[in-house]
C-alpha cells in the first residue's frame, strides 16, 4: 500500500494496521541523479559534511554505444532481521513497533561492530562525536504525520514510503533485491524497489573499479594476538602441572606472562572505542551479541588467569584455560559476519586457535624452569609451536586459493588485495611461517638444552611474532564488504 497525496503535493501517512510497518520504496526507472535525497536529509538531520546517512550511486551496463546507467538512492531499510540490532553489544539499536530501526546514541560505545554487520554499511562513524550514527526513517516528522526528508524532496518521486505486511514479505521478499546491492536475505531488508525492464544481469556498480584497504584496527590486532598468546600460555602451563611434568615453582613464571599478556589485550582493546569511558556497557547484550560474549568471557579469563598465576592451582587454571577457549572461539563467530564473506569462514577460528598454539607454548618454553622439566616435554612444547605455524600456512594457503576461485566482487576484491596490492607482504607471512618452521625442526633435531637449540628457538619467537602480526594486519586490511553501489567519481561518504 503506498502513500496518497494530498491536495497540496505532501504525502500523508497511511496508517499502520496490525503486521504492518513503514518502509522505503525506491523506483530506479525515475531516479534522475540530482542527489536532492541526499541534500535533504543531511539538512534534516544535521549530518557532517563527509557522512552521509542517504547515498546516490550509479549502475551500468554495457560498452558504447549500446550501454545503459541508472541511479541507485539508499539509505537504512529498516530490516526485518536488523544485523546492527542483533550484533550491537550495547543495546543501542532498537526496531519500534512501526519497523523503523532507531540507533540510541547515549548507549553507543563507538565500537562501530554495526558497521561491519550491516552489508548496506548504513550507520557511518561519527568522528565529532565518537560514535556511530544512521537513519531513522526521519522519525521525529513520521511522529507528526510527515513524510521522511528525502522522499519530500524527490522531485521525480523516485523515493516513497508505504507500509509492508510483515509476514508477506518474510515469505516474499525479491522485490528487495536489485543489482548493486548485496542478497535481501542477510537481513530481510523491507526496501522494495522498482527495477528497470530488461536483463540486468550484466549491470555492474561504477565504483566496482575501486578497491581499497580497511582499516588495520590495531587495538583489535593487539587484542586478538595477546589474548590467544595469553591462551596459549596458560593451557601449556596447566597441561605441564595436570600431567605431572613440572611443580607450581616451576610454571609460575609462564602464569605470570600469560596472565600480563592478556591485560595488556583488554587494555588495548579499549583504544577500539570511540567511547572508552562506557566501555562496561558492552556487556549489555550477551543473548545475541558476539561481541558483549567475548567481552565477558575474556574478562573472566582474565581474572582467572590472575588467580592461576597468583595461585597456580590447577583447578583454576584448568578454569582459565575453559574460559580462554570459550573466548577465543566467541572473538572468532563476532568475525563470522555474512556482510564480510572472507571472514565468514571456518578459516577464521582455526587461525585464532593456530595462533595460540604457535605462540603460547613458546613463550611457556621460555617462562618456565627448564632444568625443571622432562626433555620430552620441552620437545612436546616446540612441535606444539611447529604444529600451530603448520596450520597457519594451511589456512592461508585455503585463503589464497579460495579468493582466486570465487567469482563475486568480496573474493575478487581481496584477491587484487591480498595477492596483488599488498602481495609482497602476503609472500613475507607465508616466508616467516617456513623460517619459523625451519627454525623449529632444526630445535627439536638436537638436545634441547644445547646452545644451538637455544639460539633457533629465540629467533623463531621473534619470527613467529613477527609472522602472526603481518598475518593478522592482513586479515583486517585485505577484507571487502558487501555494500551498496557508490559513484565512478566520489570516494563514499
Amino acid at each position: 500500500m503506498t502513500l496518497t497525496l494530498t491536495t497540496l503535493g505532501t504525502p500523508a501517512l497511511l496508517p499502520l494496521e496490525d503486521g504492518e510497518q513503514y518502509r522505503f520504496t525506491f523506483d530506479m526507472n525515475a531516479c534522475v541523479g540530482c542527489h536532492s535525497c541526499e541534500v535533504a536529509c543531511a539538512e534534516q538531520n544535521g549530518t557532517p559534511v563527509d557522512e552521509a546517512w542517504r547515498r546516490v550511486g550509479e549502475l551500468e551496463s554495457g560498452s558504447f554505444p549500446q550501454t545503459r546507467r541508472f541511479n541507485l538512492s539508499m539509505a537504512c531499510n529498516h530490516c526485518l532481521e536488523p544485523t546492527c540490532l542483533s550484533g550491537c553489544p550495547t543495546k543501542a539499536y532498537e526496531k519500534l513497533g512501526n519497523g523503523i530501526v532507531v540507533h540510541h546514541p547515549d548507549e553507543c560505545v563507538g565500537c562501530q561492530y554495526c558497521m561491519w554487520n550491516c552489508p548496506y554499511e548504513v550507520p557511518v562513524f561519527d568522528t565529532a562525536k565518537r560514535i556511530v550514527s544512521k537513519c531513522d526513517l526521519c522519525r521525529p516528522r513520521i511522529d507528526a504525520g510527515q513524510s521522511p526528508a528525502c522522499v519530500q524532496a524527490c522531485p521525480t518521486y523516485a523515493i516513497g514510503l508505504e507500509t509492508v505486511d510483515v509476514a508477506g514479505w518474510r515469505a516474499d521478499h525479491a522485490a528487495g533485491d536489485a543489482p548493486g546491492l548485496p542478497p535481501v536475505a542477510i537481513t530481510l531488508s523491507t526496501t522494495r524497489i522498482v527495477l528497470p525492464p530488461g536483463d540486468l544481469s550484466k549491470m555492474t556498480a561504477a565504483d566496482d573499479h575501486r578497491v581499497e584497504p580497511e582499516d588495520p584496527h590495531w587495538p583489535l590486532v593487539a587484542l586478538t594476538l595477546l589474548t590467544q598468546l595469553s591462551l596459549g600460555t596458560v593451557a601449556t602451563t596447566v597441561v605441564l602441572q595436570v600431567a605431572g611434568a613440572a611443580s607450581r615453582g616451576v610454571t609460575g613464571g609462564a602464569a605470570v606472562g600469560a596472565f600480563a599478556a592478556g591485560a595488556v589485550a583488554l587494555a588495548a582493546s579499549l583504544l577500539h572505542l570511540g567511547k572508552p569511558g562506557r566501555a562496561l556497557k558492552a556487556l549489555r547484550n550477551v543473548r545475541t551479541s558476539w561481541l558483549s560474549r567475548e567481552v565477558a568471557l575474556f574478562s573472566a579469563f582474565s581474572g582467572l588467569s590472575l588467580a592461576y598465576a597468583a595461585s597456580l592451582s590447577p583447578v583454576v587454571g584448568v578454569l582459565a584455560v575453559m574460559a580462554g577457549v570459550a573466548g577465543v572461539y566467541a572473538s572468532g563467530r563476532l568475525y563470522l559476519v555474512p556482510a564480510r564473506p572472507v571472514w565468514n569462514s571456518w578459516r577464521t577460528p582455526v587461525a585464532f586457535f593456530a595462533t595460540a598454539a604457535a605462540t603460547g607454548p613458546l613463550l611457556a618454553y621460555f617462562t618456565v624452569d627448564r632444568s625443571r622439566v622432562g626433555e620430552g616435554w620441552l620437545v612436546a612444547l616446540v612441535a606444539a609451536a611447529a604444529v600451530g605455524t603448520l596450520a597457519q600456512v594451511a589456512v592461508h594457503a585455503h585463503l589464497a586459493t579460495t579468493v582466486r576461485r570465487r567469482p563475486d566482487r568480496q573474493h575478487q576484491g581481496t584477491a587484487h588485495l591480498l595477492l596483488d596490492r599488498f602481495g609482497g607482504r602476503f609472500q613475507g607471512r607465508l616466508a616467516l611461517a617456513a623460517v619459523s618452521l625451519l627454525l623449529l625442526v632444526g630445535a627439536l633435531l638436537e638436545p634441547l638444552s644445547s646452545p644451538a637449540a637455544g639460539g633457533r628457538l629465540g629467533a623463531a619467537v621473534i619470527v613467529v611474532g613477527a609472522g602472526e602480526l603481518l598475518g593478522r594486519w592482513l586479515f583486517y586490511v585485505t577484507v571487502v564488504p558487501f555494500r551498496v553501489a557508490g559513484s565512478f567519481f566520489r570516494t563514499r561518504g
